[in-house]
């Protein structure tokens, strides 16, 4: 009887095993049609994340200032404006330049100015017989007549900076002569600006 018992125990475990062991055997897993390509799922996005553009590197800073690829710089393809008056007038005009200086010289200051306007006559677009005879009307004591010629020399002379630097020094002085202080000193400011410029072409 005990012996029954055992075997039919022993025979429950192996029915039990073999079940076990059909059911851990059976594919569960399926494939798909020959041919076909699966495409992974989309990963999805983080949560409280946005797209951030790539942030820009700031310039550089050295001492206060921001530093640049490029800096800004003076023509040198072009050639220099006229600095005197020996080289943009003519033979005949630097003759009477000539006359006009040698009696402003000796205080013929009416002469000086007479013989400039012929000059013009000759030249009417040479800013330098206008810078000339801005002088003479500034000796005359004529602050109001040397700025006006001295700013018909600024019109016809272009953006000369050699004729603009002596004209804007001219209208400090008759505007000094005049009695207009912030005038003058703007007017001086002027001419140094030009100064600079000037240097810079020169060297």
């Amino acid at each position: 009887m005990i012996m029954t018992t055992r075997l039919l125990c022993i025979g429950a475990v192996v029915a039990v095993t073999l079940l076990s062991g059909c059911v851990t055997t059976q594919r569960t897993d399926t494939y798909p049609p020959t041919g076909s390509v699966i495409e992974p799922p989309p990963e999805p996005e983080p949560r409280g994340e946005t797209s951030r553009l790539p942030e820009r590197t700031p310039p550089e800073v050295t001492g206060g200032q921001t530093s640049t690829s490029q800096q800004p710089s003076m023509p040198t393809n072009q050639p220099l404006p006229p600095r005197s008056a020996d080289q943009a007038s003519s033979p005949a005009v630097r003759s009477l330049l000539g006359r006009a200086d040698t009696l402003a010289r000796n205080g013929n200051m009416d002469l000086a100015s007479s013989t400039l306007e012929r000059a013009l006559d000759l030249e009417p677009r040479n800013p330098f017989i206008y810078q000339r005879l801005a002088a003479v009307k500034l000796a005359q004591n004529q602050p109001g007549q040397a700025e006006a010629m001295a700013r018909k020399s600024n019109s016809v002379g272009g953006n000369n900076p050699f004729v603009r630097a002596d004209n804007w020094q001219l209208i400090a002085e008759a505007r000094r002569a005049a009695g207009d202080s912030a005038g003058a000193s703007e007017a001086s400011a002027r001419a140094k600006n030009y100064q600079r410029t000037s240097l810079q072409l020169t060297q």
